[in-house]
Parts: C-alpha cells; sequence; structure tokens
C-alpha cells in the first residue's frame, strides 16, 4: 500500500514530488520507486485531461517526424511489451495491446522513412481490410498498433496504488517554489508539500503552474472524439481526414486539432466531420449509432516534440511535459529517462533535443 500524506495544513515532505497524475506522471513516479527511489504524485482528475482521452495509437511510423524523434518514438513503442507485462504481473491488470500494425490511405499515400513497412495493392488492402472499400492502396506500417488508453491508466492507478514508497496526494497544485536543492509545492487548499526535486508532467495545465523558473511552452489543443458502434476493422487505420481504432465491439474516430484554450466541450459540426471522414474510409459505418462523444486537451509545444530535461538553473525541477498527441505513446521512455535524470545518471537514449532551453 502506498504511504499517505497528511490531508491537514501544514509542511509535508517527500523525496520527489511528481505533478500530475496522467500516465506521464504515474509512469514517472513508477519509474522512480522501480529505481528504488520514493515520490509523491500531485494531481487531480481534471475534465479534458488528455491520458484518458487518447485512442492509444502506437504509431511513430505516421507523420513527418524528424528521424531522430521518430527513433525515440519507436524505442517507446518497443518497451511496450515487457512495460505492460509488468504492470499486469503487478496489478492483474490485463491491457490490451494490439501490434499487428497500422494502414494509412489515402491518395497517392506514400510511407515514411521508416522500416517494417509493406506497401498495399488493392487486392492485399482488400484482403487485410475488406472494409476499406475506398481505396486501392495504403501503407501497412507492421511494427505500430494500438494500446486501450483507458485500461493503461487504470493498471498505472492500481500500480502506483501498492507501491508503498508512492504517496498520492489529491488536489491541484497552485505554485510551486524551486531551489537549487529542493522545492515546495503549495496546493490550492493550502497545504504544503516538500520535496527534494519536483517532476513537471501536469499535462496541458502545466503552464498555469505558478513559480516555474521559466515560461513552459505549452498550450491545451482540443480533440474531439467519437465511438461508433460496430467494428467491421481489424487494425487501427490512418486516413486522410481521421483516424479509426477497434476497440472492443465500438469504432473510435478522431480527431481534431482546435486550439480553444481551455475548453474541452464538443462541438455538433466538428463530430458530423468525423463521422462523415469515417464513413468515407468505412462505407459499412454509415448507419452505425453513435454511443458516445468527448473531447481531450493535447499539450502541445511550438514544435510538437516534448520537454524532458532538468532546468539548467534550478537543478531541482525536472520537465516532463508537453508530449501532444503522443503522451500514450512516449510514456514507457520518458518515465525511464526522468528516473535516470532523478538518479543522476545519463538518460538510457539521447534527449538533448528535448531540453527546455531550445525556446531560449
Amino acid at each position: 500500500m502506498p504511504r499517505t500524506s497528511s490531508s491537514t495544513p501544514g509542511k509535508s515532505t517527500a523525496d520527489v514530488l511528481v505533478i500530475g497524475d496522467g500516465v506521464i506522471g504515474l509512469a514517472t513516479a513508477i519509474a522512480i520507486a522501480r529505481a528504488g527511489g520514493s515520490c509523491r504524485v500531485l494531481g487531480r482528475n481534471t475534465p479534458g485531461a488528455a491520458s484518458a482521452a487518447s485512442a492509444g495509437l502506437l504509431a511513430p511510423s505516421i507523420g513527418n517526424a524528424e528521424p531522430e524523434f521518430r527513433s525515440f518514438m519507436s524505442a517507446s513503442r518497443d518497451r511496450y511489451p515487457a512495460w505492460l507485462h509488468w504492470l499486469a504481473q503487478r496489478t492483474g491488470i490485463e491491457v490490451t495491446l494490439d501490434r499487428s500494425g497500422i494502414i494509412e490511405v489515402g491518395p497517392e499515400k506514400s510511407a515514411s522513412a521508416v522500416a517494417g513497412i509493406e506497401r498495399l495493392d488493392a487486392a492485399a488492402l482488400e484482403k487485410l481490410e475488406p472494409a476499406l472499400t475506398s481505396y486501392s492502396s495504403g501503407v501497412l506500417y507492421h511494427d505500430d498498433g494500438y494500446v486501450d488508453n483507458v485500461s493503461l491508466l487504470a493498471a498505472l492507478r492500481e500500480a502506483v496504488r501498492c507501491e508503498w514508497s508512492i504517496d498520492v496526494v489529491e488536489g491541484r497544485v497552485a505554485a510551486i517554489q524551486p531551489g537549487i536543492d529542493s522545492c515546495d509545492a503549495t496546493m490550492e487548499d493550502g497545504r504544503t508539500q516538500h520535496g527534494r526535486a519536483v517532476v513537471l508532467a501536469a499535462g496541458a495545465w502545466i503552464a498555469l503552474l505558478v513559480g516555474a523558473p521559466r515560461p513552459v511552452p505549452v498550450e491545451p489543443v482540443r480533440g474531439q472524439m467519437l465511438r461508433l458502434q460496430g467494428a467491421p476493422l481489424l487494425h487501427a487505420v490512418s486516413a486522410d481526414d481521421a483516424y479509426l481504432v477497434p476497440r472492443g465491439e465500438s469504432t473510435l474516430v478522431g480527431s481534431t486539432l482546435e486550439r480553444v484554450g481551455f475548453d474541452c466541450t464538443t462541438t455538433a459540426s466538428a463530430l458530423e466531420r468525423l463521422r462523415l471522414a469515417a464513413i468515407a474510409a468505412v462505407p459499412s459505418l454509415r448507419n452505425a449509432p453513435v454511443e458516445s462523444t468527448w473531447a481531450g486537451l493535447r499539450p502541445m509545444t511550438p514544435d510538437a516534440r516534448p520537454i524532458i530535461a532538468r532546468d539548467p538553473d534550478l537543478p531541482s525541477v525536472f520537465y516532463a511535459c508537453g508530449h501532444g498527441k503522443n503522451g500514450i505513446l512516449l510514456a514507457p521512455i520518458t518515465a525511464e529517462c526522468v528516473a535516470s535524470l532523478l538518479a543522476g545518471s545519463p538518460p538510457p537514449v539521447d534527449i538533448s533535443s528535448f531540453d527546455i532551453q531550445r525556446f531560449g
């Protein structure tokens, strides 16, 4: 069982304070504990949090990422089988992981320069996905896939609950007072938490935190999604205007990219565009009922890459934020890297391009 901390006003001490209880914060806390450290997770369930709103895609091969960043994403994706196996042993929660590949379709679709690619002509595409009747070709990224992010979040919460060296304090952190070798965090209700270090992993809300050593250039970007009844696809599919992910007997369809601040409501027009995009890709979904709709707030940086670093001026502050649409994908490797930084060890991979100083 986790250690519990006082719920009354006053100062409570932990080795490391982790601000944020989404997948990045929870995964980081677990990595710290597995490395022999102890920490306290500070956070609360917030409407619009990206971790629960995601479709769980593990898709480093799709898009136009620089080779260095794509390699980092691929390394995290490849950690998933062992990571989920450990979580299942620890918690008894089996998290669905599909590594059968992601199919990308669209007019004259050309594949990214990555390994594990199979170009599909009309016959091969129809054999793999008979429901994709609108396309004559596509690309299969064999190594990509998706994870059930809702189950993953539940497994991470349970793993934290079971870990004696991790505390959980529910509530929003309003401000931090960092020093050279320690940091205080003040909760909205007046409680003060004290640690020798702090990890900033508060997702889209990180820029609202008062007292950070420097501006954290992360903004919320809304992504709306819907769930359609029926699951005609065997693979996750990335099309021109939407992606579709099988989830049980349903199909998840996403997503928009909207800079609307912290507004996590849905709009009829955006949801209808997503529904029509799904039908264009899979005509058999034309009459599929909409089971649910929602929106999440992605924490985006100006260059769409995360911030994973130690602050150069106040070494008690560590950054694990700005993961954008790749928070689920990058959780295992981000956690490893931050735990290494906290221990004073070199990270397992080069993270110099994710330093906060790149923003000036």
